[in-house]
């Protein structure tokens, strides 16, 4: 029941996360147009790389210790000043080494010269960065926390957008607007950590054990950020004045994300879980939870390819308007990542890393991220916009493959993927009925709402039909609750 509370928990915080840019957007849209939004886009994704190297793998790694040492306080208390002052150390490094590099490259690259001031407001992001200790909570399956303090930093960031962001002149507003809001919601996390944690005698604290796990985590989270924000950083880079090709993809990934949370929103509740049983030896008990993680995770991110794959190019005509028609299409093209993405957060977040096989993990993701940036030099000048969203499908396809064959004698694939056939069938199924639909309809808001529930019955009344896993046990689930109750 707990693992179903913080699911539901981090579901509507990542959810919240992704919808607070998406009610935005279509605003944004409008008022920066393609240019502004692509400013924002563009710089985002230079100061991804170093807050990269300022977090140093110390979320996952840090979730996961905090999991190990749970239920012994003293030694919680100390994992936790070891790993925030590592932070800490390397954040401030890593602003210092940003600060220097936009100062350096605005003097020989013409996209860092006309976005200099733009650039230097980003170094928030890697404050916020620093301030993250939402690794701390997690560890503890604590998600109640994160989720209402940072909730309320997220909503009141939508208000101040409609508020001060009223023209392309106010990119920088939205830029800072950002930033400051990842700032202040990590701040907030501070304001339980007295009354929860106490700090030990310096002496004790060992900083040295942690460098070498949090490197070997850090070389997974830069292969991982690579294939995430470099089709945004080389797309202005390969044909001038087109800064406008990062708000396409942007906007086409944030909509495709809406979709992960609610997938990838049980791999951070599961992480804790299975490093505790793994921690106590019962590995039965780690494969048990893999299969239903995984039997769940296809259920949920079938459909939504599916439907992704057709509404996406009416959707973005009433949503961002005509002009970002290329991004409706590239959600089209991005959606397989639903479901890899799916299954590559089961392998890797849910079982590689917990069970601390680090290297496989690592491994998974070099590999997508060297696929990403070898396709993104044929894809992009041939394809544009469009080879981009190719690169990443294929990337994406190449992390699950690897995972599925490291994993192969240890998990039964077979198990893995029983019911994975009547989830296909009832998409395909699905995709089939809606497709003419959005052909017929009207680009406007009832007609996608229209598809979607459309969509959604036939896809549960086929699998209903078929006795798919998921339904069986959410029968069962509800029997159990009536009968207790009772």
């Amino acid at each position: 029941m707990q693992v179903v509370k913080n699911y539901l928990y981090n579901v509507f915080y990542q959810l919240l996360v992704v919808l607070a840019p998406l009610i935005t957007m279509t605003y944004l849209s409008h008022v920066l147009g393609a240019e502004g939004m692509g400013v924002q886009a563009w710089t985002n994704s230079i100061v991804s790389y170093f807050l990269l190297f300022a977090t140093l793998g110390i979320t996952l790694y840090g979730q996961r210790e905090i999991a190990y040492v749970r239920d012994d306080i003293d030694l919680r208390n100390k994992r936790f000043w070891e790993i925030q002052l590592l932070h800490t150390f390397v954040s401030v490094i890593a602003i210092i080494s940003y600060v220097i590099f936009v100062f350096f490259m605005r003097q020989v690259s013409g996209e860092f010269s006309q976005n200099t001031h733009q650039l230097y407001l980003q170094t928030w992001v890697i404050v916020s960065g620093l301030l993250d200790i939402s690794w701390y909570f997690m560890g503890l399956e604590d998600f109640k926390k994160t989720v209402i303090r940072n909730s309320l930093v997220k909503i009141a960031m939508v208000i101040l957008i409609f508020l001060v962001v009223k023209s392309p002149a106010d990119v920088n507003n939205y830029i800072l607007l950002l930033a400051l809001t990842q700032v202040v919601g990590n701040i907030t996390m501070w304001f339980y950590i007295p009354g929860q944690v106490k700090l030990p005698k310096l002496r004790t604290l060992q900083f040295k054990r942690h460098v070498l796990p949090t490197l070997g985590l850090f070389m997974p989270t830069i292969a991982t950020q690579i294939y995430l924000q470099l089709n945004k950083t080389m797309l202005p880079l390969f044909q001038t004045n087109s800064i406008g090709l990062s708000a396409f993809y942007e906007n086409a990934d944030k909509i495709i994300k809406v979709s992960l949370a609610l997938v990838t929103a049980l791999g951070t509740v599961m992480l804790p879980r299975v490093a505790n049983y793994f921690v106590k030896g019962n590995i039965l008990a780690v494969n048990k939870a893999i299969y239903k993680s995984m039997d769940f995770v296809t259920a949920l991110s079938v459909p939504l390819m599916f439907g992704m794959m057709a509404l996406g190019p009416k959707m973005s005509i009433w949503y961002m308007g005509l002009p970002f028609l290329p991004a409706g299409w590239t959600i089209s093209i991005l959606s397989p990542i639903i479901v890899l993405i799916a299954w590559s957060n089961v392998l890797g977040t849910q079982y590689l890393m917990p069970i601390s096989r680090t290297k496989d993990y690592t491994m998974s993701v070099t590999i997508g991220a060297i696929i990403n940036i070898v396709l993104n030099f044929i894809t992009i000048p041939l394809w544009s916009l469009y080879g981009a969203a190719v690169a990443t499908v294929l990337s994406e396809g190449a992390v699950t493959l690897y995972q599925l064959i490291v994993v192969r004698h240890d998990l039964s694939i077979g198990k893995l993927f029983a019911g994975t056939w009547k989830y296909m069938v009832a998409g395909l199924i699905m995709f089939a009925v809606i497709v003419p639909m959005t052909m017929k309809l009207q680009a406007n808001p009832s007609g996608t709402v229209l598809c979607i529930v459309v969509g959604a019955v036939i896809y549960f009344a086929i699998i209903f039909l078929l006795r798919a896993k998921l339904v069986m046990e959410s029968i069962g689930f509800v029997k159990k609750i009536l009968k207790d109750r009772k």
